[in-house]
């Protein structure tokens, strides 16, 4: 999927969510590992960096896809 325009949706000072575009569509996709979009921010993290995102990227998720790059390299 393609994923554009991703931002991150704060409430007191703490990620509540990412807004993104994928495949055209918008949607809100809540921090759940079990989520599969989000999944498919920290394969999009993974594979474009900063390109998907409006901003920079929260450590908290890049931290996420950090480590699901790492577990997925060791897998291979």
């Amino acid at each position: 999927m393609n994923i554009t325009s991703a931002q991150y949706i704060t409430e007191n000072n703490e990620i509540m969510c990412v807004n993104a575009t994928i495949g055209g569509r918008k949607v809100s996709i809540p921090l759940d590992p079990a989520n599969r979009h989000y999944q498919e921010v920290l394969d999009a993290i993974i594979e474009q960096g900063a390109d998907c995102f409006d901003g920079d990227i929260p450590a908290e998720l890049q931290a996420a896809a950090d480590a699901k790059a790492a577990a997925n390299s060791e897998t291979e």
